[in-house]
């Protein structure tokens, strides 16, 4: 009997010694990946533009040349309430521009857009969007529609325009870098 319970004392801690270091190894590579996850999620936010408007003759513009597949997201102050554009190279190389907030998720704080993996993805309902749903798609859950001119290598949109989505944005709580 005492062999058997020696024996059976090895085995167990065999077992317990393989089943530790399977514990450690998986902790380990865990955080490794967690770690790497989170570096990337950084890089994510590191590349986002983000662009105070300058408003000249009552429009504002953004060079079109300075667009890329990622978004750049233009502040303009309306009176006190900043609204936030999201301006874009869309997959065909078209320059697009919306306001950032969702058409449906508004008045949600949390009804804006983030880049994440090159889409854009509403951080109130998490539904997702490529760069060419960005002013071209009106209804439904999408970026917000704006009247915008796409000429002489320039986007423009008259700031008296942008003012009357001004009561969109009262709540909303997205990044202002």
């Amino acid at each position: 009997m005492r062999k058997k319970t020696k024996k059976n004392r090895k085995v167990a801690a065999v077992i317990l010694a393989a089943f530790m270091v399977s514990v450690l190894s998986a902790c380990g590579s865990s955080n490794t990946s967690e770690k790497k996850k989170m570096e990337s999620d950084t890089k994510k936010y590191e590349i986002a533009v983000y662009e105070t408007a300058v408003v000249e003759n009552g429009e504002i513009s953004i060079d079109t040349d300075t667009l890329t597949s990622m978004p750049m997201y233009v502040n303009y102050d309306s009176n006190g309430t900043n609204i936030q554009l999201i301006a874009v190279k869309a997959s065909d190389g078209t320059p697009r521009l919306s306001l950032n907030t969702c058409q449906v998720c508004n008045p949600s704080p949390r009804a804006y857009f983030k880049e994440q993996n090159g889409r854009l993805v509403c951080q109130n309902c998490g539904n997702v969007f490529t760069m060419d749903s960005v002013g071209e798609t009106s209804g439904g859950c999408y970026p917000m529609y704006i009247d915008y001119k796409s000429t002489d290598g320039k986007l423009t949109v008259n700031v008296s325009d942008l003012d009357t989505y001004a009561d969109k944005f009262t709540s909303w709580d997205g990044p202002v870098n």
